[in-house]
């Protein structure tokens, strides 16, 4: 599948775990809003990882992705050593951009959290302008493993 050809695309349901931290709570003893941005880069790291693309890559590929949009929907909240299953599938919107759609799970009984809907678009790291999707990228999250 060339990048040409990706519009819509959506990968299979991606998973990454993260532990809440104290330090991470705000004065009313849940977790900040601004951190689960910060849980959702964590996922989509781990996303990466899962489907071979490291972080690297983008510099060698002189392209990397950038957050143009972000809605978080807040369900519950998360508190200290909550594990929280932040369960993601990736959808490709056209030539440069992508979706990833996050739902972060209460491991311990299973309450949705919160949805986060996160889009980007990549740009040429040189230029700073939109540019195609890397095709490995495309690639890893438009196949089966």
């Amino acid at each position: 599948m060339t990048p040409s050809h990706h519009r819509g695309v959506t990968s299979e349901k991606l998973v990454s775990e993260r532990i809440v931290r104290s330090y991470e709570l705000d004065s009313f003893g849940h977790v900040n809003n601004a951190v689960y941005l910060q849980y959702c880069e964590g996922a989509r790291n781990d996303y990466m990882l899962q489907r071979g693309i490291h972080f690297s890559d983008f510099k060698s590929w002189n392209i990397g992705p950038v957050l143009y949009r972000a809605n978080i929907d807040f369900k519950r909240p998360a508190h200290t050593d909550n594990l929280l299953r932040i369960e993601g599938t990736i959808t490709f919107n056209g030539k440069t951009r992508f979706t990833i759609n996050h739902q972060m799970i209460r491991a311990n009984d299973d309450q949705l959290i919160c949805l986060a809907n996160l889009e980007f678009a990549f740009i040429n790291l040189t230029t700073q302008k939109p540019c195609r999707a890397p095709e490995d990228f495309v690639n890893a999250f438009s196949s089966h493993p």
